[in-house]
């Protein structure tokens, strides 16, 4: 099998869901590129702060034609090493493998996905009671859906759900990167904001890509909010929509829970595969965890690392 480093997409495009596209990975870094094979087609960007770089894959292997996905991962990550990387990090939280390259730290992970391809009466009979019944409530209430292109608005919404959560948040200009490939959805109540979406998409799906809400939103509001994205989504042709990553295994009670529960519940498939990483240079991808965990602990917040070594430590103890 040979594979080699492409910079443009021109002979692929068609393949490529939102986040493969060279619209998306240039408002991620200007070194991007795609491993391709005969079979395979999987995008990324290289990160590279400081001393420190890191390669990043923002979809799972996009299939062209039958073949050997293990055999093609174990060729990329050698075929990897031509870029002078540190770390291949965690993907984003969309890109489930279903594959592994020999010695990665993986996890299994997964996604919820609904089929938009599916009628209007089918989405809404698949959606569970539950989420039924509060979304009847919210609009009933005179909650409204609103689509907006003002910046300022999603990131204050997010940044404040971040601040409660003691979790990192996305700049003001990477939100407005994501602009040109994305929707922005308000969630309104008497005219205040209940919550909001960043729902990035292209043909080929629709993927929940931020979102953000007050302390305590109006009862439905927010599962309104994304009912009624997957209908306006659909309109457009859009064939799924993506929650963006679900960890199999979540402890009961938790915050984490009631949002996998959230999820679940609006009638799509659990897609499952893993998560998994590449440590092409342990000391220092060991050097950037320290320097990581000392600016947190400068901003009084804790390092928690990666999903997949979140899971990892649970699996230790």
């Amino acid at each position: 099998m040979n594979i080699e480093i492409v910079k443009t997409s021109d002979n692929f495009k068609e393949w490529l869901s939102i986040f493969g596209t060279e619209e998306f990975l240039q408002t991620k870094s200007d070194n991007y590129g795609w491993f391709v094979s005969d079979s395979f087609i999987l995008p990324f960007y290289i990160d590279k702060r400081a001393i420190f770089s890191k390669l990043v894959f923002t979809t799972n292997i996009v299939v062209v034609k039958e073949g050997n996905e293990e055999l093609f991962l174990d060729k990329v990550v050698v075929k990897s090493k031509e870029l002078n990387i540190d770390l291949i990090a965690q993907p984003l939280a969309s890109a489930v493998f279903k594959s592994l390259p020999k010695d990665s730290r993986y996890i299994a992970w997964g996604s919820w996905i609904v089929n938009l391809e599916l009628s209007e009466d089918e989405l809404l009979k698949n959606i569970h009671s539950k989420h039924r019944n509060v979304i009847k409530k919210a609009m009933k209430d005179g909650v409204v859906i609103e689509e907006t292109e003002d910046i300022n608005i999603i990131f204050n919404m997010i940044k404040e759900t971040m601040h409660r959560q003691n979790r990192a948040y996305v700049s003001k200009n990477e939100i407005a990167n994501t602009k040109k490939f994305s929707k922005f959805y308000i969630a309104k109540k008497e005219g205040v904001i209940q919550g909001c979406a960043v729902v990035a998409f292209n043909n080929l799906g629709a993927y929940y890509l931020h979102g953000g809400s007050i302390a305590r939103p109006h009862t439905g509001s927010l599962n309104y909010m994304h009912y009624y994205t997957m209908l306006e989504l659909k309109k457009l042709g859009v064939k799924k929509y993506d929650f963006m990553g679900a960890r199999p295994n979540v402890e009961k009670g938790t915050k984490l829970e009631g949002i996998q529960r959230f999820k679940s519940r609006f009638g799509g498939e659990l897609h499952n595969g893993y998560l998994w990483k590449y440590e092409l240079k342990p000391l220092k991808v060991l050097l950037m965890i320290q320097i990581q965990k000392m600016l947190f602990r400068l901003k009084s917040q804790h390092y928690l690392g990666d999903a997949i070594e979140q899971e990892l430590l649970k699996c230790e103890k």
